[in-house]
């Protein structure tokens, strides 16, 4: 096979959000930059991502004016614990608010402040609401040309209609398109613009949406920037001058291509959550052989992971979890294959528990996702599976939805026939479907019902925080979290354990150099979102605490690879 050679200042491996805010930056500042992906796909989990950022101090939200970097220290100081990397966690709270700024200003990245979004742990000190969480506008797909084919689409489930995707702005809309003249219209060029899209050959809609959305603007930044792409291209070795790496030895489908990368190579190949292997050799209950879905695709494999290993990185395992942890749901497909639904917000709508096998509720339905997923392990761990039930009655299914089954005016029928969503006129019936106790089934929402009828949980104290509330809806008083099932008919959809990416990862310092054994850096190696280790220690402190360490390490490797220019 003919080999190619190539020549660059910095080659970065992997797409998603860590590795594109690394190859802007440095284009930004005047550096060749070649970009290699081995998925068929740009964008990594990014672009299947909410594509929230966490990052404090934003200039949406008036910068200092409005917080603190003492605040934000104490607040993750709270969050993270024992677990807190001081140096690290510093350099994010310095430079988030600047990596940011940067990329709005140099690219066509575009935030804009979630001002219902609260801190997870709102209770905190340093806690705040609608400060530091922020969402990626809509983007129009069209102006990526024929390089909108290029981007990884959302999640199957995560769309309807054979592909429109939904943003966290259309939701509402959908919701009220019976009772509001103004949603009727909104919802109505939605599918105006999807079935024109359609018409023209598109397979999916255009208008890009979350994650897909800031992928989609970063690509198109890079593409008229003339940054060299190449997808389809996996990495097979790391090349190597002494302890310094120099570049990698690629396979593109048209052959080998040598790359020479004059000032380091920046890895940013992603999670190992699509691996089932790795999934066993890092998460405790998949080692013990009970159930673990994970909606990221297959590329993300930790295959980026073993090339840092391979030139003496070592994994950080100062960490009190090792994934992003998350409760889903399994849809069967129309193609007989099966979609991965995450339960983010349906958990802490107000008239529906989760409840185990032994039909009792175990937790704060309302919970963060990471931490209820964490309960739900910490609960199964002495049964031969980890799995638990959403269950709900009729009228709230209806207002809310549950998993990937829609509110009203949304269909049950398909649900139903496909075994997602189970139903009962009661809730022994119910119990005896699922396979679970009826008994501890029955005697919970008796319960649950009695105090919920004021408002109130004594048992996990449910919609007593801000976060909580936010979450739940605020039209329900005195607890928007809290309401009777009431009666039936009862629904049921089956959740068992999964993840949104991992937090174990190769050790960096401040600046994404990534560190041996001895704790020195590799020179020449950089280290970029989820294959490096997280900066939380194993926690999640808000919505976008994954995507905004992402940007501002992507950048700030950058910026230091610039700047140690003939130092190393």
């Amino acid at each position: 096979m003919q080999e190619q050679a190539f020549d660059c200042d910095i080659l970065v491996i992997g797409s998603g959000a860590a590795g594109l805010a690394a190859a802007v930056t440095a284009s930004v500042r005047g550096l060749k930059v070649i970009v290699s992906e081995h998925a068929d796909y740009f964008g990594g989990a990014s672009a299947i991502s909410g594509g929230e950022i966490w990052v404090p101090m934003n200039r949406q939200a008036s910068g200092s004016k409005r917080d603190r970097n003492s605040a934000v220290l104490d607040y993750l100081h709270h969050v993270i614990g024992g677990y807190l990397d001081g140096p690290r966690v510093r350099a994010y709270v310095d430079h988030a608010a600047e990596a940011l700024a940067f990329l709005e200003d140099h690219s066509h990245v575009e935030y804009e402040l979630l001002e219902y979004a609260v801190d997870y742990f709102s209770a905190l000190p340093g806690a705040t609401s609608g400060l530091r969480s922020l969402g990626a506008k809509p983007f129009d797909g069209r102006l990526l040309r024929e390089h909108f084919h290029t981007i990884r689409p959302p999640l199957q489930v995560s769309m309807i209609l054979g592909g429109m995707a939904l943003g966290r702005e259309d939701i509402p809309h959908f919701a009220k398109v019976t009772r509001s003249l103004r949603s009727v219209a909104y919802v109505s060029k939605m599918l105006l613009r999807h079935v024109r899209d359609r018409i023209k050959g598109y397979p999916r809609s255009t208008r890009m949406v979350m994650g897909n959305a800031l992928i989609g603007r970063l690509v198109l930044t890079l593409i008229e920037r003339n940054v060299t792409m190449w997808c389809s291209t996996s990495t097979t070795e790391l090349t190597r001058e002494g302890r310094r790496v120099t570049g990698a030895i690629l396979l593109h489908p048209s052959g080998l291509r040598r790359v020479r990368a004059r000032r380091a190579v920046v890895v940013a190949s992603g999670s190992f959550s699509g691996s089932s292997e790795r999934q066993r050799q890092h998460f405790a209950h998949v080692q013990a052989g009970k159930a673990h879905r994970s909606p990221l695709p297959a590329t993300n494999d930790g295959s980026g992971m073993d090339l840092i290993l391979s030139c003496g990185g070592v994994l950080d395992r100062n960490l009190s979890q090792p994934g992003a942890f998350t409760p889903v749901s399994i849809l069967p497909m129309l193609d007989g294959s099966e979609g991965i639904v995450p339960h983010f917000g349906d958990r802490a709508k107000p008239g529906a528990i989760i409840v185990n096998t032994g039909g009792r509720r175990f937790a704060n339905e309302a919970l963060n996702y990471h931490d209820f997923a964490q309960a739900l392990l910490r609960d199964g761990v002495r049964q031969a599976n980890i799995e638990c039930y959403a269950v709900t009655s009729h009228h709230h299914l209806r207002k809310y939805g549950l998993g990937r089954v829609p509110a009203f005016p949304g269909l049950l029928g398909p649900y139903l026939k496909s075994g997602y969503l189970v139903e009962s006129c009661t809730l022994r019936h119910l119990a005896d479907k699922l396979g679970i106790d009826a008994d501890g089934l029955e005697q919970t929402v008796r319960t649950h019902d009695k105090h919920a009828a004021s408002g109130i949980d004594p048992i996990f104290a449910r919609g007593e925080t801000a976060f909580e509330r936010a979450a739940g809806d605020r039209d329900v008083k005195p607890n928007p979290c809290v309401a009777p099932l009431g009666k039936g008919p009862y629904y049921a959809v089956r959740i068992i354990p999964g993840d949104i990416g991992t937090f174990l990862g190769v050790k960096v310092d401040a600046n994404a150099r990534v560190l041996d054994a001895a704790n020195l850096p590799i020179p020449g190696l950089y280290a970029v979102g989820t294959v490096a280790s997280s900066i939380m220690g194993g926690t999640y402190p808000g919505a976008g605490a994954m995507l905004g360490p992402a940007l501002t390490f992507g950048y700030l490797a950058a910026q230091d690879i610039i700047g140690r220019s003939g130092r190393d």
